[in-house]
């Protein structure tokens, strides 16, 4: 079980055995009751399972409130997917918009999103977004991101020009000032190499955790989560609480495809090796709801020849999205609104590959 066998019998019978295996262990192991932690190795205040931009947030927030903190990242680098992504971000009604004579409100993005998002969107939450996103800029400003000054983009799915664009061109430009300034608070502790394995619970509590130190990835493995036993475990109290922040599992071929079956094993990804399901599953074993996990979100701009995300993205998207037309090469017509959202566009693709 070393490597992955890529057909399609081998995947589903593969698939059907990892997926049986981790959700029956999530299930019947719903956790590690806390009676049976004879002594914690560490203990926290705050418990952080991932460094992205979710993690490096809440890290800073406790840090500076006096908690003491430990953030854990199972890779070898913090920042996981929030490190290699685009980087920009929409809000509405801010000060660049304003300045330029862009009128836009709350209203209008909410509605966007719900068009965008075929009106399965939690508006409580699309609510909070609107409101609180000058308070992100501000919060990542002052931690040393840049933006490009004076600059709105215009992106797929927004009726305005209103997202920020990031100096360094990806996510980057957020993870490494968010982290220097994290480095500056002595209560916080970060870990790399960390893996997450599993919740210690008292009743329905969550009250700590165990994790190896010391863990090496191994992208070889079919499944990275269930084979791979490097590290030594320790056991941590979190006094107040676990916060996840694993990031997708975009990585995880078992358990993207059940999600949705369109995305088979050859399906490349944008997201970072480590990007499995392990978390998520072992939060699943313990009661956690999370909501449209089968809504994947694909990007209708790459490059099949390239890996990852490639450098053809950069003509997709800003030339033929923003300025020009998506033909299918079979008929030479358009099949597709240039200017909707991810979801829409890839839909549109899915239907003419």
């Amino acid at each position: 079980m070393t490597q992955i066998d890529t057909s399609r019998r081998g995947f589903l019978k593969s698939a059907v055995a990892a997926s049986a295996a981790m959700m029956s262990a999530a299930a019947v192991h719903a956790g590690i009751p806390a009676k049976s932690v004879a002594k914690y190795d560490e203990t926290f205040d705050v418990v952080i399972i991932g460094s992205g931009f979710a993690g490096m947030a809440c890290a800073l927030k406790a840090g500076r409130a006096g908690l003491k903190v430990l953030m854990i990242e199972k890779m070898s680098t913090v920042g996981g997917n929030s490190a290699i992504c685009g980087g920009n971000v929409a809000c509405p009604v801010n000060p660049v918009q304003k300045a330029q004579g862009i009128k836009d409100s709350k209203e209008l993005f909410i509605a966007d999103c719900l068009k965008d998002g075929l009106g399965i969107n939690h508006t409580n939450l699309l609510s909070t977004i609107a409101d609180r996103c000058n308070d992100t800029i501000k919060f990542v400003e002052d931690c040393g991101a840049e933006f490009v000054p004076n600059h709105m983009l215009f992106e797929g799915g927004h009726s305005v020009p209103r997202s920020y664009e990031i100096k360094a061109g990806t996510g980057s430009g957020y993870i490494h000032p968010m982290y220097d300034q994290i480095k500056k608070l002595s209560n916080v502790t970060v870990k790399t190499r960390a893996k997450f394995d599993d919740f210690i619970m008292d009743g329905d509590a969550v009250v700590g955790v165990t994790y190896r130190e010391g863990y090496r990835f191994n992208a070889k493995l079919q499944s990275d989560d269930l084979e791979n036993k490097t590290g030594k475990t320790k056991t941590v109290r979190a006094k107040l609480g676990v916060m996840l922040a694993a990031g997708g599992f975009s990585r995880d071929i078992w358990f993207r495809q059940i999600q949705d079956p369109r995305v088979v094993p050859t399906t490349d990804s944008t997201n970072q090796l480590g990007a499995t399901a392990g978390v998520l599953v072992k939060s699943l074993g313990i009661g956690a709801a999370p909501v449209q996990l089968c809504w994947l979100q694909f990007l209708p701009y790459t490059n099949p020849r390239e890996k990852g995300f490639g450098v053809s993205v950069n003509f997709t998207n800003h030339a033929c999205m923003d300025f020009g037309i998506v033909v299918d090469r079979k008929t030479g017509k358009r099949f597709m609104d240039e200017h909707a959202g991810r979801k829409i566009k890839s839909d549109a693709l899915f239907n003419v590959i």
